[in-house]
């Protein structure tokens, strides 16, 4: 299976840019037009430069210079990171925890292991939480192993950690479909 690489997603950066420029360009021609005549002295040009300055930064949001940077990519074998530069492989990862930190606006995905934790925060990316969730549930189930979503005690709420556990995803007995399962 081809790696799955999540990159920065740079629309809102482009999104705001294109605003800037559709503001400071009908300002900068006003300014100039209507402005240019009404200069008297040097501290008179700097009526003229706001226009100018949105135009300017408008162009650099909406055209970024650099391509998006890689912020993930899960392969066959391992999850590998830039932001906090790590690679967690897939057979010793024990659970996968989704959640929002204190005082903060986006979630956080939290893989442990036996050396430890590695928090990734997932921020203006290509693919969302539970995307990545879903991805590395399908390179596990190559391996013999699945997640599955703990539940709380009250009421068997999802708890948002997904524990690796051993065998097959779903049931392979023919007379599963078969079976009330307690109801």
């Amino acid at each position: 299976m081809t790696d799955t690489v999540i990159r920065e997603n740079q629309k809102m950066r482009q999104l705001g840019g294109g605003l800037l420029i559709m503001i400071g360009l009908p300002l900068t021609l006003l300014v100039f037009l209507f402005g240019l005549s009404a200069i008297d002295s040097i501290s008179d040009i700097l009526i003229l430069l706001p226009g100018p300055g949105l135009l300017a930064v408008g162009l650099w949001a909406a055209f970024p210079r650099h391509p998006p940077k890689i912020k993930m990519t899960i392969s066959d074998e391992a999850v590998s990171m830039t932001s906090p530069q790590a690679s967690i492989a897939l057979d010793d990862l024990q659970h996968i925890r989704r959640h929002i930190p204190l005082l903060a606006k986006h979630t956080r995905l939290t893989f442990k292991t036996d050396e430890g934790d590695t928090p990734f925060d997932v921020i203006h990316l290509t693919h969302e939480s539970q995307d990545i969730v879903n991805q590395i549930s399908i390179r596990l189930e190559k391996r013999g192993k699945y997640l599955i979503e703990g539940r709380t005690d009250v009421r068997g709420a999802p708890n948002g950690i997904w524990e690796v556990r051993e065998g097959a995803a779903f049931e392979t007995d023919l007379n599963h479909a078969k079976n009330m399962h307690g109801r």
